[in-house]
């Protein structure tokens, strides 16, 4: 009787233990749940910049002798970052972030440059299937929030039936709204001996330089990507072309960005002869943003 006894409590115990271990592990659906609803780390340019900084505190501050202030965010594979840099209707999301780095060149104008190190993919190596979803992905999304293709106003307006030539012959891609398939695809990263892509964007006031790298490929064939974003104000933009225009009043300042817009189309119209030239087709409808309105 008491053996009998002594089994039944055995059994009770193994059945609440196995309860309790249960209750203390993570739900796999969860786990998904909470990666999905991820909160992003806001960032904002200007003096919002710093307080959004200055809040998360994972990374450090350093001021340089020069004037220029940097603030950092790290993250640590593999719980890496994801930064929502705000630009009104134009935000824009970037996941898998290692680390931000701001820097502001004047205490008034706040976070001027926005510098993001972040992976193609969540996995550090992943099959070049993985890779061109990774590309399809990132371009949608800077579709989607709004983001167009910026030429400086010096270099040529290449048509966009001519990108892929362009890209090929070393130069960034001029169409953000075409998206290679992935025989374009492949060929293109293949074919390009630093396997690298870039872009020049610009949306309201913020111009945005991507460089889409494959850093590596194994003897398996798993590729590793590292896409390098450059943000930065136009009004950083514009006024670093100019000499000394923090000396300046705002009359000079204007004398001197008009100046420089008529050099710069005198050099325009020689590089798209050149191009015609060279075969190439000019896109005449392209129309340069109104960075003034930023800079003054």
């Amino acid at each position: 009787m008491m053996e009998k006894f002594n089994r039944i409590v055995y059994f009770i115990i193994l059945l609440i233990f196995g309860w309790l271990l249960s209750a203390c592990q993570p739900n796999t659906k969860n786990i998904e749940n909470s990666a999905m609803n991820q909160q992003p780390y806001i960032l904002h340019f200007g003096q919002q910049g710093f307080k959004d900084f200055a809040q998360y505190n994972l990374g450090r501050t350093d001021s340089h002798p020069s004037g220029a202030d940097f603030r950092e965010l790290d993250f640590t594979p593999p719980n890496l970052g994801q930064i929502k840099v705000e630009n009104s209707t134009n935000s824009l999301v970037i996941d898998h972030v290692f680390s931000v780095l701001g820097t502001s060149f004047s205490k008034d104008d706040g976070i001027q440059k926005l510098s993001i190190n972040a992976g193609l993919n969540k996995e550090e190596f992943v099959s070049p299937k993985q890779a061109y979803q990774g590309y399809v992905e990132l371009m949608k999304r800077l579709n989607q929030a709004g983001w167009k293709n910026y030429v400086v106003r010096y270099d040529p307006r290449i048509a966009k039936e001519d990108n892929i030539r362009y890209l090929m012959e070393g130069h960034d891609v001029i169409d953000l709204s075409y998206i290679f398939n992935d025989e374009e695809w492949e060929k293109i990263i293949n074919s390009l001996t630093t396997n690298s892509i870039g872009y020049r964007l610009y949306a309201n006031g913020i111009i945005l330089g991507i460089s889409l790298n494959r850093t590596e490929k194994n003897k398996d064939g798993r590729e590793q990507y590292m896409v390098r974003y450059a943000f930065q104000t136009a009004r950083y933009n514009q006024r670093n072309l100019i000499s000394d225009s923090s000396e300046m009043t705002a009359q000079q300042l204007e004398q001197k960005f008009k100046s420089n817009l008529e050099r710069y189309k005198r050099l325009r119209e020689t590089e798209e002869k050149d191009a015609i030239a060279q075969g190439y087709r000019i896109d005449e409808s392209y129309v340069d943003p109104d960075v003034w309105q930023y800079a003054k």
